[in-house]
């Protein structure tokens, strides 16, 4: 027993201080776990490796990351994806895994094991995704939703995916019936969940719901007991802990439970990503290294294309497809679960599954720094990207620059942006000298409809600039809080010898600054607006305080009807 700790501690002390390192180089943490795995294997750390211990650490990790998917991803959210998100997710999911699959077969794979591989490669790191778009604050912006949206397409299909896999027995060849009876064990298995969740559950929630750490417990031995019911079945236990997370997710409890498994799940799948780095096999041939080359420039490079290929026919321009598309450029820790799956049965070799782990350690790397700086790439590859993928031949729209004097120009109609405009409606007599930029072709089908004049693009993009006449212009709003293309607005502006206000937002009080520096004369800093509003709304009630509780159903009706375009 004494070993045992010892192991774990020494493993758990290596991958903190690669961890460390990776933060330095802003490398995503799971880099760092399979790589602890990895120096504990090729340096031999300890004389004789307790695995068993560790791969039950393991599967709880899987479980407990399944369980919170599940807590986070309500099944009703895929309605508000949208439909660029749809055919994105579906059309990558497709078309990567059957070029995936050929290219496998072609570097003289099986068919299963082929399959496996290609299906790993079509998943990207949802994780790893929505960390990057937060620090680079575009998590709201419309390639950030986008990718978001497909992101929660491909987790839908990974467990699925996962469901089917797990429902094989170990060792053994899947039949046309084996397929048939994982269908009605699976269907049988949600029917099950559903009901309990509409009837006992809720009722155990609602009941310790009034002891934090009674409703954890309780959470936490539902997803215990629909991962034995699972395994019990003949699904993997990880199975069962997803469809335990299902059931919560349309729990008012779902917040409180989620944090506090979160922790739970941070640890235990640090330990499934060490072995996945200890299972390695380095001394990996000349061959197996050129198939993990060619399939991470499939990754980083292909992916990315066929991105491309479905968004630019749907009518994005040039930047937002280009941003979006580098999202996909890595795959999945579900890609890592699926290939560990794949050889608990008995389908894949330890060389498959170090495979495609090599690939994951590959494009993660890379693609981090991809999306971090995917504007400067942008910038650096727009003109010949430009000329290969022409904008105006996907928009036809002719803004009649002539007629334009005197005209308000609002950058970014959504949220913030759609308010103004139902200001500008009540002033300016001509909608057509009200023109509206933005880059979500929606927004910009329905202002048109509504009669302003609509350019569909992008502020950082010189053309855009150049259509919208800013000399003769009266006034420049921009909704748009990104630093760098305001302040390129506003230098564009005056070389063109614009004369009016400028009126800008930022997210950040040091960023309003260097608008201000650069020649905005007021910036908008949301949090600073907010923080005035909560505290003029606190001194007009201070006296009694519950009449805030009075203006709650006048607020929320405000938000309901609120507009965006």
């Amino acid at each position: 027993m004494e070993n045992l700790f010892f192991q774990l501690a020494t493993v758990l002390v290596l991958a903190s201080i690669f961890g460390i390192i990776a933060r330095l180089f802003k490398q995503p943490l799971i880099i760092a776990y399979i790589f602890t795995g990895i120096v504990i294997s090729v340096f031999a750390v300890f004389k004789s490796f307790d695995r068993a211990f560790l791969d039950i650490l393991a599967n709880f990790g899987i479980a407990f990351l399944l369980f919170l998917v599940g807590i986070e991803l309500k099944i009703e959210d895929l309605k508000y994806v949208g439909k660029a998100a749809i055919f994105t997710g579906f059309g990558q999911i497709f078309f990567t895994a059957l070029v995936g699959f050929i290219i496998v077969s072609a570097l003289g794979f099986p068919v299963v094991p082929a399959m496996y591989i290609a299906i790993a490669l079509t998943f990207s790191s949802t994780v790893i995704i929505v960390k990057l778009l937060t620090e680079k604050h575009d998590l709201q912006s419309l390639y950030g939703k986008i990718a978001v949206g497909f992101l929660l397409i491909q987790d839908f299909v990974a467990v699925l995916a996962l469901m089917f896999l797990s429902g094989f027995s170990v060792g053994k060849t899947p039949h046309i019936g084996d397929i048939m009876l994982i269908f009605v064990k699976g269907f049988f298995l949600f029917i099950f969940t559903y009901i309990v969740s509409k009837t006992i559950l809720k009722y155990v929630l609602k009941l310790t719901s009034t002891s934090v750490e009674l409703l954890f417990i309780s959470a936490i031995a539902w997803a215990f007991l629909m991962a034995a019911f699972a395994q019990r079945i003949g699904f993997s236990i990880a199975i069962g802990a997803f469809l335990a997370g299902i059931a919560i997710a349309s729990s008012p409890y779902r917040i409180q439970i989620s944090a506090r498994v979160k922790p739970l799940r941070d640890f235990f799948i640090v330990i499934f990503f060490i072995l996945l780095g200890a299972s390695m096999s380095i001394g990996a041939s000349g061959v197996q290294i050129s198939h993990m080359i060619i399939l991470s420039l499939f990754i980083l490079i292909g992916n990315p294309l066929i991105v491309l290929a479905i968004m630019l026919p749907l009518g994005f321009r040039n930047r937002t497809s280009f941003l979006t598309s580098v999202t996909v450029a890595q795959i999945s820790e579900f890609s890592l679960i699926l290939m560990a799956v794949g050889y608990e049965i008995g389908h894949l070799t330890t060389e498959m599954v170090s495979l495609v782990s090599g690939v994951g350690i590959i494009t993660i790397t890379l693609s981090s720094y991809l999306i971090l700086y995917g504007e400067r790439i942008y910038k650096f590859i727009q003109k010949p990207f430009t000329k290969l993928f022409p904008e105006k031949a996907r928009d036809p729209y002719v803004l009649h620059r002539e007629l334009l004097k005197d005209h308000v120009i609002l950058i970014g109609a959504e949220q913030m942006g759609s308010d103004i405009l139902e200001f500008l409606k009540s002033k300016v007599a001509d909608r057509e000298q009200i023109v509206v930029v933005d880059f979500n072709p929606e927004i910009i089908n329905s202002i048109r409809a509504a009669g302003f004049n609509a350019v569909f693009g992008d502020i950082s993009d010189p053309e855009v600039l150049e259509e919208l006449e800013l000399g003769r212009a009266k006034l420049i709003i921009i909704t748009d809080p990104d630093l760098l293309d305001s302040a390129l607005l506003i230098k564009f502006a005056k070389d063109k010898n614009y004369k009016g206000p400028y009126v800008a937002s930022s997210y950040w009080l040091h960023d309003a600054i260097k608008l201000y520096e650069t020649g905005a004369d007021y910036v908008v800093v949301p949090e600073t607006v907010g923080g005035k509003h909560i505290s003029r709304l606190l001194a007009e009630n201070w006296e009694d305080l519950n009449n805030i509780k009075k203006q709650k159903s006048k607020h929320f009706e405000q938000l309901l009807s609120h507009k965006i375009f």
